[in-house]
């Protein structure tokens, strides 16, 4: 983002940034509930009480840190690899660096510690992608970053909420393509962040990248992080670009919830 982007002034909230940031996040919203579901399904036939899963969308709000730590807690609590936990976690949302510089100057004039807490934690891929779209056409606005995270955090804790308590309705989810939910707003959010024609390149050098390297032993999600990162240099090489890939950072999430739900079904 361009440094001398503006800041939309305090003040009453304008109705129309609050309906348009609805509008945006509405397909968001439906996809992050639905995947809720699949989240709290799975937490409690992994043995994480509906309570604890509930909270754990409401304090963490990361999707695909959430999957892994339940996947972990198969192991059960006291065998727990706090540790491995910790790093995988961390590996996940190094991304978030990257995020939160582009947005940074959202945050100008609103120094408040409590807009700085609620920036943090509804900042996820898909308000990113959002905000980092509409603020290349129009004016900053952290009230529409703000309205985007607080409308899909509401989804994805109130799918949670629903899929521990009725998710045993669903015994297969992929069965509903419930596991390709993230996977299609991905890809959605991928054709909104396209900046140039090099960018097809990067997605399709990535992908055959990552499907390569995942058959090798040992890697697993950290094809994805590897594909992505040789796959822009490439292509930044060869075409002279400057950031030949803003998109893929929103990709490390999709491969990783949707392992998670393909081993609880196998």
């Amino acid at each position: 983002m361009p440094e001398s982007t503006t800041v939309e002034p305090g003040g009453a909230a304008d109705p129309g940034v609050l309906r348009q940031a609805a509008w945006d996040a509405s397909p968001i919203i439906v996809s992050g509930f639905a995947f809720g579901l699949v989240f709290g399904l799975l937490s409690v036939r992994n043995g994480v009480s509906p309570l604890a899963a509930t909270l754990m969308s409401a304090l963490v709000f990361a999707g695909a840190s959430q999957f892994v730590a339940v996947d972990f807690w198969r192991q059960g609590v006291q065998a727990l690899p706090v540790a491995a936990i910790t790093f995988t976690t961390l590996a996940v949302n190094l991304r978030h660096l990257l995020m939160s510089a582009t947005l940074a100057p959202t945050l100008r004039g609103h120094r408040c510690s409590v807009l700085a807490a609620a920036f943090s934690l509804l900042l996820i891929d898909e308000t990113w992608a959002l905000s980092e779209h509409r603020f290349k056409q129009r004016r900053a606005s952290l009230r529409y970053f703000l309205a985007c995270g607080g409308l899909i955090y509401l989804g994805w804790v109130g799918g949670t909420f629903v899929g521990t308590r009725f998710g045993a309705a669903i015994p297969n989810p992929a069965v509903w393509g419930l596991d390709f939910t993230f996977i299609a707003m991905f890809l959605s959010l991928l054709i909104l962040l396209r900046k140039r024609r090099s960018d097809y390149a990067v997605w399709l050098l990535s992908a055959g990248l990552a499907f390569t390297l995942s058959l090798l032993p040992g890697l697993g999600p950290l094809a994805v992080f590897i594909a992505a990162i040789t796959a822009s240099a490439i292509v930044a090489a060869l075409t002279g670009s400057e950031a030949a890939a803003p998109a893929p950072a929103v990709a490390p999430d999709a491969p990783t919830v949707s392992a998670a739900v393909n081993k609880e079904n196998s």
